[in-house]
């Protein structure tokens, strides 16, 4: 895989590529505007655009890496396909029973979220499997070529299978869906024990009903994208960013579309982890503020938080995945007043099209940009991304006829209650990650990324008391390029539940190698061979109803296995929880096994310091509470071992950094900004 690489970060408003020239070290970024309609298009513009920049052929591009939020949008916009659910006799209405949770515990007007799949679109199956994956019911076949054949009829492509006890014995859904394969070809079947082989029926179910119904969005998008590719780089392979924070290939994100769902922000993360094994920052929140949303996540002792709890759009997706806490909150949220007159920000989003009303592309709402706009925290003159001018007095009227004068605000003041606002909900998003989980923020420094980060960054810290923040060098495409820091990875997992004195090694080890055997032979089928695997267990004591995943080392189990994952239990718990009870029997869920192929990686070697201080390019009005001369720095300019003090404006082309009076910011051997907030 030498040559071009190449990462992309498909945004609700902008598409970021990020260039790397195996040969060189240099990076190439550029940021187009997105493509709703048809996201490939935006791709393909761009990385012709940043292949052109370094004059690359149409053979030098071997490798495009592509976070993509086409099944994201489906499922939060309901926009997914027409899908049809098989399911065991009796267990018809699973998706609307669901668990006894509800969305807030005291509220008792709350709604759930509608079924993901209708019940005329929900056909029981005569069959059914033991938990320990003995046939009690034989499969009926003839059934399954009927209900086949009235799907077909239907018009219905995409079917999700989820029958009770497939995780232990998927026999009975693979032969459906062969004879789907018969009768109703042209349909895509999903399978929940090839999507979530554990057990639990209905978050099960809802992982295959997730899957199968944006499989069809997401199959289109990515095949198109192959052949757009291919068209003009021959030679080019696309692997697919999933939400666990490894690449897929491109085939197997289209049968597995589920995983995909937090594709995007994961590359942040990545990124997040390497700046801070590189700058010595061990714990880290990572902020990336695009223009549509903000992604959280807590990076600790130098790991990312995992999660097989996961949550999208109110439905539970239990699949492996990085914890990622996500808010409709960033540069295009529209600010709006509630019916009580209270001033509101997001979660709806001016998006790419219409945009801010700035943008001049005939959007009349007032967004968080606008109010960055007004206040002189960016600069008008600048072009945003490939082709967007920005003029202010469009943003002025805005924010003036729908905020201003409602609340008998001037435009600046309504501008900064729009920044409270919107800054006060990333806080609690923060707050959540962190305080909420027993972390304190003071302990850790701020990743600040994304279009957005480095503007609101200073802020939030402030309102934290986060004393550092960071800021990468190219912070608009921060996501992108953490995305060439992935390796190929494969989740995978095995229900074992029993006490776990009763649970004999061997049984324990058994799983591993047979899990250790399908992940080595996934990435043979792909091309990968530099293999690496690491294993975990989910424990909990006997009578809960969650787990907590521990690591199990070691290439070979020794025989007290059972005794070394129960003590470990014991302490994590009194960590997590603040308590724990040795005399409880605990039990074992589930095994799980991570497969890592190998990819290269960006190796950026830090640069010589110097002192000093470049000259200001200008001076600009910003509002800190009132408006100040403020001097305006070019990014390009600054140097590693460069200073520079509060009040201060960094520009560059993906993003703009903002320093608040009595700040100060050190540019680092790796050219990150590090910035000290003071007293």
């Amino acid at each position: 895989m030498q040559g071009i690489k190449v990462a992309v970060d498909t945004g609700g408003t902008f598409t970021d590529i990020c260039l790397l020239n195996d040969e060189t070290g240099e990076i190439y970024i550029t940021k187009v505007s997105s493509t709703p309609d048809d996201p490939a298009l935006a791709v393909i513009e761009g990385l012709f655009k940043a292949a052109a920049a370094c004059g690359a052929g149409p053979a030098a591009v071997s490798l495009v890496l592509h976070g993509t939020t086409v099944a994201t949008n489906s499922l939060l916009e309901h926009s997914g396909a027409a899908s049809a659910l098989l399911t065991t006799d009796g267990f018809r209405d699973i998706l609307y029973i669901g668990r006894q949770n509800r969305p807030s515990l005291y509220d008792f007007r709350a709604i759930k979220p509608p079924p993901l799949i209708p019940r005329r679109h929900t056909y029981e199956v005569r069959e059914r499997m033991l938990h320990t994956g003995e046939v009690r019911t034989p499969l009926d076949e003839a059934q399954v070529r009927e209900i086949a054949r009235d799907i077909r009829f239907k018009g219905i492509v995409s079917v999700a299978v989820s029958l009770l006890h497939s995780y232990s014995n998927p026999l009975h859904e693979s032969r459906i869906k062969e004879i789907f394969n018969e009768e109703h070809p042209d349909a895509l079947v999903t399978l929940s024990s090839q999507i979530l082989p554990e057990f639990r029926e209905y978050e099960r179910t809802c992982a295959a009903a997730i899957s199968a119904i944006v499989r069809p969005k997401v199959d289109f998008y990515l095949k198109n994208l192959e052949t757009g590719l291919k068209d003009r780089w021959t030679d080019v392979r696309l692997l697919i960013m999933h939400s666990g924070g490894g690449v897929v290939t491109a085939s197997r994100a289209r049968s597995e579309s589920a995983r995909t769902v937090l594709s995007g922000p994961a590359g942040g993360v990545l990124a997040g982890v390497e700046i801070g094994r590189k700058t010595g920052l061990e714990n880290i929140i990572t902020l990336d503020i695009g223009g549509t949303s903000t992604d959280i996540c807590l990076i600790k002792k130098g790991e990312p938080g995992y999660t097989s709890e996961g949550e999208v759009g109110g439905y539970p997706l239990r699949l492996p995945m990085i914890d990622i806490s996500t808010i409709g909150a960033g540069g295009g949220s529209i600010a709006w007043l509630d019916s009580g007159g209270s001033l509101r920000v997001g979660p709806h989003s001016a998006g790419a099209c219409p945009g801010p009303a700035c943008y001049s592309q005939k959007g009349t709402e007032p967004t968080v940009t606008d109010a960055n706009l007004l206040l002189g925290r960016i600069n008008a003159r600048r072009a945003l991304g490939d082709r967007i001018r920005l003029h202010t007095g469009l943003a002025r009227q805005a924010i003036l006829n729908k905020i201003g004068i409602p609340l008998g605000l001037t435009a600046e003041k309504a501008a900064e209650g729009i920044l409270e606002v919107v800054n006060a909900s990333m806080a609690r998003a923060v707050r959540m990650v962190s305080v909420q989980r027993g972390h304190d923020p003071r302990e850790y420094a701020l990743l600040a990324f994304g279009g957005a980060g480095p503007l609101h960054a200073a802020a939030l810290a402030c309102d934290l008391g986060i004393p550092r923040v960071v800021i990468p060098r190219y912070p608009g495409v921060t996501s992108a390029i953490g995305m060439l820091q992935a390796d190929v990875r494969f989740d995978l997992c095995r229900t074992l539940i029993g006490k776990i004195s009763g649970v004999p090694p061997g049984k324990i080890s058994e799983a591993f190698r047979d899990m250790e055997q399908e992940g080595a032979g996934r990435l043979r089928e792909d091309n990968f061979n530099q293999v690496s695997f690491t294993r975990q267990a989910d424990l909990r004591y006997s009578g809960q109803s969650y787990q907590i995943t521990l690591p199990v080392s070691g290439e070979k189990l020794s025989a007290n296995i059972s005794e070394q994952l129960a003590g470990a239990f014991h302490e994590a718990h009194q960590r997590e929880y603040g308590w724990r009870r040795d005399e409880q029997e605990v039990e074992l869920v589930n095994l799980r096994l991570t497969a890592l192929g190998r990819l290269p990686k960006i190796n950026w070697p830090p640069a010589a310091s110097s002192n000093g201080t470049p000259d200001p390019a200008g001076y600009r009005e910003v509002y800190f509470g009132y408006f100040m001369n403020t001097p305006i720095y070019r990014r390009e300019d600054l140097r590693p071992g460069y200073i520079l003090n509060g009040p201060a404006v960094i520009e560059q082309d993906d993003s703009t950094t903002l320093l608040f009076p009595g700040m100060q910011a050190l540019c680092d051997p790796y050219e990150n900004l590090i910035v000290e907030l003071g007293g």
